[in-house]
C-alpha cells in the first residue's frame, strides 16, 4: 500500500503525460495505445460518447466541429465553453481537462489495479489564481478522491533533472517551451536542497504560435494563390475546416524538420463545393526558423528577466535544461547556445522533453503523504501512529511512533523492531523497549537512491509478534531534496493613488502570511448608509494596480460600523496563502475593533468581451502613437529607447492578432487581455519618462518656495525637513524615478501648506490656484462671480470671507477623474 501520492501528471496544452515513483525509480505510465503521452484532445461524436487522446486528435482534421483542443488557457474563465455540434452539447475547459485527467487516471488503474486517490498536477508558472483553482476543480471532476497538490511546470522539470543527480552547489535554468505555454526557472542545488530562485513565463507563447505562423505566412497564401481563393483567411468561418487541416499538417511537418532540412506537406482542402483538392507544399527548416525566431527571442528575453531577478548572469548557470517538444528544433538549440543572441549556457537534453515534467511531478508526489483515515483498532488489535520523512537526502533519519490498542496496555513490557529485507544489505534493528505511553524513537540507516521499505514488528510481553496496522512504511533516499512550493504571482492591494502594493511576493515560500499597516484616505460616517470603502485585491507584477488582475475586494460598509471612521484611520491588512495557493485577506480596524474579510471569488472571472477588446486596442494604439509623438517632441532618448524596445518585441502586433482571433477563440481573448495589460504597463513607463521634466520642474519650484517660507517663518524642525527633501531631490533627479519624485513633491507640498498656514497666507495661495482654474469649473459663470467676491475680500483683508469663497469655489471643481471612491482608499503613510 502506498503511503505517498507517487503519481504525477503533466496536464499540457497539446499533450499530457502520467508518471509514477515506484521503488525509488520514476517511470512513465503508458496509455491505452502504449504511448508515453496522451494528446489533450476531446472528441464527442454523439451525445454520451466521449473519446480522449489519440483517437480525438486524429479526428480533429476530419471532424473539427466535434473535437476540442487547446482549452488549457481558458481554464478559470466562468463563461468559456466549447461546443460539440453533432452531440448538441457543450463543455467548459475545466470539464474538458477533467476528461483528460480521467483518461490518465484510467491508465494508472489498468497498470496498478486500482485508481490512484490523488496525483500531483502541474500548472504553468504564469498561471493566475483563477486558473490554478480551475485545475483543482478539474481534478475533483476527474474522480480523484484526495486533494491533488499543484506544482509549477518548470519546478517539476527541475525535480526530474535533479532527482538523483549528484551535482552539488550548481545553478540550473529550466527552458520549458511547450505546445501552448513557455516557462523558465532558475534553480539552485545547495547542501542537498533543490530550490527555485525565480521564474518567468508566458501563457500565450508556445509551439502553437509557430504552427499558426507557418499556416498564415506560408501555407494559406500558397493555397490561396494555387486555387484562386481571394478570401482564404484564418478569420473567415467558411474556411475553418481547411485551416484546421493546415494547422495539423504544419505541426507534423515542423516536428519532422527536427531531423531533416525539408518536409513535404500533402493534405486535402475543400474549396467549397464538397470536392477535395490535393494541396502539396515543401516546408523548409530555414523558413520555419525564420518565422519562429520572434517567439524564440521572446523566450530568451524572459529567461534573461528571470536571471536578472535572481541577481545572476548566464555565465553563473551551469546547465540549461531543455523541456517541451519544440526544444527539439535545431534552430532553437543553435540560438540558445549563442552567447550573443541566445543564452550561451551549456544545453542539457538528457531527459525526454515530452515527459520530463510528468516525471518531475511524480518525484514531487513521492514527498507528499497520502491522507490516511485514523485506524481504530478493535480489541486485540494494535495500530501505530508514525512520524518520518517520506523522502530525504540524509543517510540516517529518526523514525518515531506510538502504539494504540483498545483499553490500553502495559506498553513498557512491549518491544518494537524495524527491518528492511529488500535492499542489498538486510537491515534489522535491535529490539527497542516502548515508553509507558507506547512511544519509541529510532534512527534508521538508508540505502542510497532507492525506496527503503521498512517493516514494523511489535513484540508482546510473552515474546509473540502481534499484527500491527500499518505493517510498514517507506522512506525514499534522494540526492536533492525538493523544497516546497512558492508564490507564483505577487498578490497585493491597490492603494488610493492607483499604486499596486504587493503583500505576498512572487517566489515567497508557501505557506506564507504577512500583515502591513495602511491608513484610510477618506472618512466614513455611520449615518451615510450608502457609503463604503472598497480595497481591490489584485494579482500580478505591474506597478499600477489596474494593470494587474483583480481577484478580490475588501468592502467596509457604513452600516457595519459601530462609530464614524475618520480619514487617516489605521487599517491592518493581512494576506495568507496556503500550500494549495488558497488566499485569504482580512482588514482589521483598531479604532472599531472590527475585522473585515475580503471576498476572493475565483469562479467569476469572465472571458474578455470582443467589443471591449477592440475598444481597448484602439485606445492602446492611439496612446502608443501619442507617446511616440511626445517622445520626438521632447527629444527624450530614454523614452525613444523604451519605445524601440517595445517595437522590437512586436507585442503591439501580437495584441492586434489576438484581438482579431478573439471572435472565434476564447484562448485568443484571454491572451489579448493579458498582452494588453503588459503593453499598457510598458507605455506607463514611457509616459513616466516623459513626465519626469515637468515633475522635476514643479518640485524645484516647490523647494524654492519652501526655502523662502522657512527663512521667514520656519522652525528648526522645518529646516531639517527641507534639508531632507533637498537631499532626496538629488537622488530622484539622478534616478529619474517619476513616482518617487511625485511622492517627494507631496512632502514638499505638505511643508508648504504648513508654512503658509503659519504665515497666514494659505487662503491667499489657495484662492490664486482656484482663480487660475475658474474656466475649467463645472459652472464657469458662477465661478467668475465668486472670484470677484474673493478679490474684494483679498483687497479688504477679510480673511474669513476669503476662506468661505475658497470653500464654494472648491465645490465647483470637476470630479476626480478616478471617481469617488477611488480604486483604493488606503495609503501606506498617514495623511
Amino acid at each position: 500500500m502506498r503511503n505517498t501520492i507517487d503519481f504525477g501528471i503533466d496536464l499540457g496544452t497539446t499533450n499530457s503525460a502520467l508518471a509514477v515513483l515506484d521503488g525509488g525509480q520514476v517511470s512513465v505510465v503508458k496509455n491505452n495505445v502504449q504511448g508515453d503521452y496522451t494528446p489533450s484532445a476531446v472528441w464527442m461524436p454523439k451525445a454520451g460518447l466521449i473519446q480522449v487522446g489519440t483517437k480525438a486528435k486524429d479526428r480533429r482534421e476530419r471532424d473539427p466541429e466535434n473535437v476540442q483542443v487547446e482549452f488549457k488557457q481558458a481554464m478559470g474563465y466562468a463563461d468559456a465553453r466549447r461546443t460539440f455540434a453533432r452531440a448538441g452539447a457543450s463543455m467548459t475547459p475545466v470539464e474538458l481537462s477533467a476528461e483528460v485527467l480521467k483518461s490518465l487516471r484510467g491508465d494508472a488503474t489498468r497498470k496498478f489495479g486500482e485508481p490512484p486517490a490523488a496525483a500531483v498536477i502541474t500548472v504553468p508558472a504564469a498561471f493566475a489564481l483563477n486558473q490554478t483553482e480551475a485545475t483543482s476543480q478539474a481534478a475533483k471532476l476527474a474522480g480523484f478522491t484526495a486533494r491533488c497538490p499543484l506544482v509549477q511546470e518548470p519546478t517539476a522539470a527541475a525535480f526530474a533533472y535533479g532527482f538523483q543527480n549528484e551535482s552539488r552547489g550548481a545553478n540550473w535554468m529550466v527552458f520549458d517551451f511547450g505546445g501552448g505555454t513557455f516557462d523558465s526557472a532558475v534553480v539552485s542545488t545547495v547542501d542537498g536542497e533543490l530550490s527555485v530562485l525565480h521564474h518567468a513565463g508566458d501563457l500565450g507563447l508556445g509551439g502553437k504560435n509557430i504552427d499558426a505562423a507557418i499556416v498564415n505566412t506560408l501555407l494559406a497564401p500558397a493555397a490561396a494563390k494555387e486555387f484562386g481563393l481571394a478570401d482564404f483567411t484564418v478569420g473567415n468561418p467558411r474556411w475553418a475546416r481547411n485551416f484546421m487541416m493546415l494547422r495539423g499538417a504544419a505541426e507534423s511537418a515542423k516536428i519532422a524538420l527536427s531531423s531533416t532540412d525539408q518536409a513535404p506537406i500533402m493534405t486535402e482542402l475543400d474549396l467549397g463545393d464538397g470536392t477535395p483538392e490535393s494541396f502539396d507544399y515543401t516546408l523548409a527548416r530555414a523558413d520555419v526558423d525564420r518565422l519562429a525566431m520572434p517567439f524564440y527571442l521572446r523566450a530568451v528575453h524572459l529567461c534573461r528577466e528571470a536571471l536578472a531577478k535572481a541577481n545572476l548572469q548566464p555565465s553563473d548557470i551551469d546547465r540549461l535544461l531543455l523541456v517541451g517538444g519544440p526544444t527539439l528544433a535545431p534552430g532553437l538549440r543553435e540560438l540558445l547556445a549563442d552567447p550573443a543572441d541566445g543564452l550561451g549556457i551549456e544545453l542539457d537534453h538528457s531527459q525526454d522533453p515530452s515527459t520530463v515534467v510528468a516525471r518531475g511531478a511524480a518525484i514531487y508526489a513521492g514527498t507528499i503523504e497520502l491522507p490516511r483515515a485514523k485506524v481504530v483498532p478493535t480489541r486485540g488489535q494494535f495500530a501505530a501512529v508514525l512520524s518520518y520523512p517520506p523522502t530525504t537526502s540524509l543517510s540516517r533519519v529518526p523514525v518515531s511512533g506510538r502504539f494504540e490498542t483498545p483499553g490500553g496496555a502495559d506498553w513498557s513490557r512491549f518491544r518494537v523492531v524495524l527491518s528492511e529485507s529488500q535492499r542489498r544489505e538486510e537491515y534489522r534493528s535491535a529490539e527497542i523497549a516502548l515508553s509507558a505511553e507506547g512511544a519509541f524513537t529510532l534512527d534508521v540507516p538508508l540505502e542510497k537512491l532507492i525506496s527503503n521499505r521498512f517493516g514494523i514488528e511489535l513484540i508482546d510481553p510473552t515474546g509473540v509478534r502481534v499484527p500491527v496496522n500499518p505493517r510498514g512504511f517507506t522512506i525514499t533516499h534522494v540526492v536533492n531534496e525538493m523544497q516546497g512550493q512558492t508564490v507564483v504571482n505577487s498578490v497585493g492591494l491597490t492603494e488610493a493613488d492607483g499604486t499596486f502594493t504587493p503583500m505576498l511576493m512572487k517566489n515567497r515560500p508557501l505557506p506564507t502570511e504577512t500583515t502591513q499597516t495602511f491608513f484610510s484616505t477618506a472618512s466614513m460616517r455611520r449615518a451615510e448608509t450608502g457609503s463604503f470603502i472598497r480595497i481591490p485585491i489584485a494579482e500580478g507584477e505591474f506597478r499600477r494596480g489596474e494593470r494587474n488582475k483583480q481577484v478580490g475586494l475588501i468592502e467596509i460598509k457604513a452600516q457595519d460600523l459601530r462609530r464614524d471612521l475618520p480619514r487617516g484611520s489605521e487599517i491592518l491588512v493581512t494576506f495568507e496563502m496556503d500550500e494549495s495557493r488558497l488566499v485569504s485577506v482580512t482588514a482589521f480596524v483598531p479604532l472599531l475593533d472590527a475585522e473585515f474579510e475580503a471576498v476572493v471569488d475565483l469562479n467569476k472571472t469572465a472571458v474578455p468581451e470582443v467589443p471591449a477588446l477592440r475598444r481597448q486596442l484602439n485606445e492602446l494604439e492611439a496612446r502608443h502613437e501619442q507617446l511616440r509623438s511626445e517622445a520626438e517632441t521632447a527629444h527624450s532618448d530614454r523614452a525613444r529607447g523604451l519605445l524601440m524596445r517595445l517595437d522590437e518585441k512586436g507585442t503591439v502586433g501580437t495584441v492586434r492578432d489576438a484581438v482579431t482571433s478573439s471572435a472565434a477563440d476564447d484562448n485568443a481573448a484571454v491572451e489579448a487581455d493579458a498582452r494588453m495589460r503588459e503593453v499598457q504597463a510598458e507605455l506607463d513607463d514611457i509616459e513616466e519618462e516623459l513626465r519626469i521634466p515637468d515633475v522635476m520642474a514643479r518640485l524645484r519650484d516647490q523647494i524654492e518656495h519652501c526655502r523662502e517660507l522657512v527663512h521667514r517663518v520656519g522652525s528648526e524642525e522645518d529646516r531639517t525637513e527641507l534639508a531632507d527633501i533637498e537631499r532626496r531631490y538629488e537622488t530622484v533627479r539622478d534616478s529619474r524615478d517619476a513616482a518617487a519624485a511625485e511622492r517627494l513633491s507631496d512632502r514638499a507640498r505638505d511643508l508648504q501648506v504648513l508654512l503658509l498656514r503659519r504665515d497666514g497666507s494659505l487662503d491667499e495661495e489657495i484662492f490664486n490656484a482656484l482663480r487660475a482654474a475658474q474656466d475649467r469649473m463645472t459652472d464657469p459663470a458662477r465661478a467668475r462671480e465668486l472670484v470677484r467676491e474673493g478679490e474684494h475680500a483679498l483687497n479688504t483683508h477679510n480673511w474669513p470671507a476669503l476662506t468661505d469663497v475658497n470653500r464654494r469655489l472648491r465645490a465647483l471643481l470637476p470630479p476626480n477623474p478616478r471617481g469617488e471612491p477611488g480604486p483604493g482608499v488606503l495609503h501606506q503613510e498617514p495623511w
